[in-house]
């Protein structure tokens, strides 16, 4: 490459990098078009819990503990972060929690910000939908309105933590598909 070509080449990137930089924004567009400072989340401080209830349920290996999934779940009942890690062998990880907790808060930022400010109710996020079989989904009715995982996720995203139906999610054998004991 000619020195005055590696020139313009150069001036060329910087000017893509300025335009790029001058692209993005502290500020968050919704839907409609307005400007959010900041998207209301649901508490990072003690979402173990609704973690653990989530994965059992949705966290594994044929559901959302796999790569390709929008909404992905890691830790102990499927997908591992650390090749280290064997699903059921080693306890869910610090940085599995962390991202389990951006993975669910990142799928619908918007009208996720509604149900925790409490301008929309829980069952307008797919995450709630979904599994009460109110859409369509893969893995089928999943809970109840009223049970113990619907009462972990909806306490969890309105400020309402219930922390002892995630454990009797966790604590309550899931039943075999085989018909076995």
């Amino acid at each position: 490459m000619t020195k005055s070509a590696a020139t313009r080449f150069s001036r060329a990137s910087r000017l893509c990098a300025s335009l790029a930089l001058c692209g993005c924004s502290a500020d968050v567009q919704n839907t409609d078009g307005q400007q959010n400072a900041s998207l209301a989340r649901p508490a990072r401080l003690g979402f173990e819990p609704v973690a653990d209830a989530m994965q059992l349920h949705c966290g594994t290996l044929d559901c959302h503990g796999q790569i390709g999934r929008n909404m992905r779940l890691y830790g102990l009942y499927g997908l591992r972060q650390s090749k280290k890690d064997d699903p059921l062998n080693q306890p869910t990880s610090p940085a599995e929690y962390d991202a389990d907790y951006l993975s669910i808060v990142g799928l619908e930022p918007e009208a996720m910000s509604k149900v925790v400010q409490h301008k929309a109710a829980p069952e307008t996020l797919s995450m709630i939908r979904k599994p009460l079989g109110i859409e369509s989904h893969k893995g089928g009715q999943l809970m109840v309105q009223g049970d113990s995982l619907d009462r972990c996720m909806v306490g969890w995203l309105v400020g309402a933590m219930d922390a002892q139906s995630c454990n009797k999610v966790v604590q309550t054998p899931r039943p075999r598909l085989d018909g076995g004991p």
